[in-house]
This record gives C-alpha cells, structure tokens and sequence, in this order.
C-alpha cells in the first residue's frame, strides 16, 4: 500500500509567460507615469487585477485537489512505461491545463538517478510528465504519463508535482504530494532467431536428443506381455494368437520441449570502462555519459539473453528452468505457466552480478543451455551429452 501525504503549502514560481507579462506591466506602468493617461493606468490596474484574481482562484482550486498514482505491477527496459493517475477535484472551481510530473526531490535532474540497479543508478530517457486539460468541480478524470527506464530493476517513485499556469500562463502554482511506490523493471528483450529456438527444442535437460515416451494415448510405441488391469483395447488380437500369450500395444506420451537455462555469471573479466550510450543521446538527454566496465556489459547482455529465452520459450510451449552461477540466486525448476515466467523475469531483474562469489555451479542442475558472460565463448553445436552454451 503506498503511502501518500500532501504538501499543504501551494507554491508559486514563474511561468512560460511570466517574463512577457512582467515586462509588459511594467512597459505599461512606465508609460501611464510618463504620460498620466487614465487608461493606462486602468490597464496597470487590471492586469495585477487580474494576477491577483488567478493566484486566487488557483490557489482555491489547486487546495481541492488529490490524486493517486496507479503503479504497474512491471515494466521493461527499452519499452515504454505507463504511468496512470486518478485525479479527483473536491473544490466547487473548475481546474484547467494541469501539469503532472513525476520528481524525486533531487532537483531537476534527479530523474536521471534513481533506484539502485546491479549497485548502479537506473536512468530514464525523461521524466514522466502527464497533462489534464479540464477537471470540472466536484469531477474525476484520469491521465497518463509515459517513460522510458533503461535498465533492469527496482524503479522508485518518490513524489508527484501537480502544477498550473491557467489563466495567463505567467505563474505556476503547484501542490506536491508524496507516494512512494516501486515498479520493477525486466530485462531488455530481443527477437530470438527461431532456428535457434529449433536447435534448443530438440536438446534434453541432459543434454541427448528428445524421443517420445512410452505410458500415454498417442501414437504407436511398441509391444509387450499384457498385464492385469490394462484395458482390452490395448490388446493386439492378432499378435496374441500367433505367440499364444496376450499381448498388449503400447503408446507414447508427448514430450513437451525443456529448457534448463544456467547463467554463467561467475568470471569478473577485465575492468576496462566503456561508454554504451552514443554522443546524439547524450547531447538530447544532457545527462553524464554512463560508463560500464567490459564485464558489466557482457553481464547485462546476458541477463537480456536469458530474459528473451524465456519470454520466446513460454510463447512456445517450452517448459523453462533457470539457474545462475555466481550471484546468490534460487534455482527454478522447469515449468510452464504465467506465474513461473513472471518468477524467472523477476529473479532476472533483480540479480546484482557484482556480488559473484567462486562457488561452482547449483549442485543437482542439469543445464541444457548455458548463457555464459565471457567473450571468448560463442555458441556451440549440441552433442551427444552436451549442452547448447550461447555467449553473452
């Protein structure tokens, strides 16, 4: 539940427009002194008239007012995140063009620093931001405002800043109300290549080609001596009479494909820093380059590597299993349902490959593909025994 608590105090501050009208009021006053016209001292009169009346009316409306945010349950990264928010207006004044926006209490750009993910700060691509155009008095409305997390993990929200220059765009009231809430973020996912789903079809948890199994109602399997209680369809008549023992047909069972996926996340490599964001993006963002090490990003590729295997296996029937090497993680059985696949995304997003440790693999596992994060590793074809490893 997430709790929430409203700044009384509305605040004030200038607006887009607030330079334009300061230097036209004061254009007008300077001319109305010089020239002692009354209508100029009448328009002096109405605009600070009409100033007060909007800090006013502003101030009544904007003290009548809640909202609440609607937190996802998760998101991805790379893909768009939507924020929801319920906006009621208890005040008996109507409210127009209001602002909604997302703030962490770090200045403006504490957007770009938020949540710790792998024992680094997730960045936005921009703070969310949502508009209303007209909330009438005693009415509810909804709004929406979109961002865009690029990276993995817990994502914190802080606060909400409801704002509005209405009616002449010259000053901005606004009203903060405190949430905090979390949105967990998983992995980047891509497009698995399906002759690769193919190979890692036909693969078992140990590694040896899948066949079909005896003991279901499928297609013909083999013969043998019949036993009491099988039923009398499966009794081949003709076999029987020729050796003078009943025999019975035996049928196979379908083999849904398994994928056993051991994330090898154990060798630091060298610390060799790289910049993953290019030079246009970071001139749009104006935001510090964000440096990874080598192994950092060989790390992440692989997490987003494991994250698009299962994603594309569960869309294909595929029963998954996931077990890491290195970070402390629990070890997932193979399985196919929505709640296994949201437990894998889960464990993904939160894994932190810097707190590898030099123990050796989960005993007990089994893998039939091994995601490694070493660059000197690629993808292998499977043997007899062996198992499909796929570089980070």
């Amino acid at each position: 539940m997430a709790r929430r608590r409203r700044e009384r105090r509305v605040k004030y501050g200038m607006g887009p427009g607030g330079a334009v009208y300061v230097i036209v009021s004061a254009l007008i006053l300077g001319a109305s002194i010089y020239t002692q016209a009354n209508l100029l001292f009448w328009a002096f009169g109405l605009m600070i008239g009409g100033l007060f009346v909007s800090l006013v009316l502003s101030w009544r409306a904007l003290r009548g007012i809640d909202i609440q945010r609607l937190m996802p349950a998760h998101g991805v990264a790379g893909e768009a995140l939507v924020l929801r928010y319920h906006i009621t207006n208890a005040s008996w004044l109507p409210l127009f063009g209001v602002m909604i926006q997302e703030t962490w209490g770090k200045g403006m750009h504490g957007w770009k620093r938020v949540g710790p993910v792998a024992e680094r700060p997730a960045l936005l691509l921009a703070p969310p931001r949502g508009w209303v155009l007209h909330v009438g008095p005693n009415q509810a409305c909804q709004a929406e405002a979109v961002c865009w997390p690029l990276r993995r993990g817990p994502l914190d929200f802080e606060q909400i800043v409801v704002s509005t220059t209405f009616p002449f765009n010259a000053i901005r009231k606004s009203v903060t109300f405190r949430q905090a809430q979390q949105a967990l973020i998983y992995p980047h996912l891509h497009r698995i290549n399906r002759r690769l789903l193919n190979r890692l079809s036909t693969v078992e948890v140990a590694g040896r080609h899948q066949t079909d199994r005896r003991g279901g109602h499928e297609e013909f399997y083999g013969l043998r001596e019949y036993r009491p209680g099988d039923s009398l369809k499966t009794i081949d008549w003709r076999r029987s009479a020729k050796k003078g023992d009943l025999v019975a047909r035996e049928m196979t069972k379908p083999a849904p494909p398994r994928m056993m996926i051991l994330l090898d996340l154990s060798d630091p490599g060298p610390p060799t820093l790289i910049d993953t964001e290019p030079a246009r993006k970071r001139s749009r963002r104006h935001a510090k380059p964000d440096q990874l090490t080598t192994q950092q990003t060989l790390d992440e590729q692989a997490i987003s590597l494991a994250a698009s295997l299962i994603c594309d296996g569960y869309m294909h029937g595929y029963q998954i299993g996931l077990a890491v090497k290195g970070p402390p993680s629990a070890v997932y059985p193979p399985h196919h349902s929505l709640p296994h696949r949201a437990k894998l995304f889960e464990a993904l997003a939160r894994l932190i490959p810097e707190r590898r440790d030099l123990r050796p693999a989960p005993p007990g596992v089994e893998a039939s593909v091994i995601i490694s994060a070493r660059a000197s590793e690629g993808a292998a074809a499977p043997g007899r025994g062996q198992a499909v490893r796929i570089s980070g």
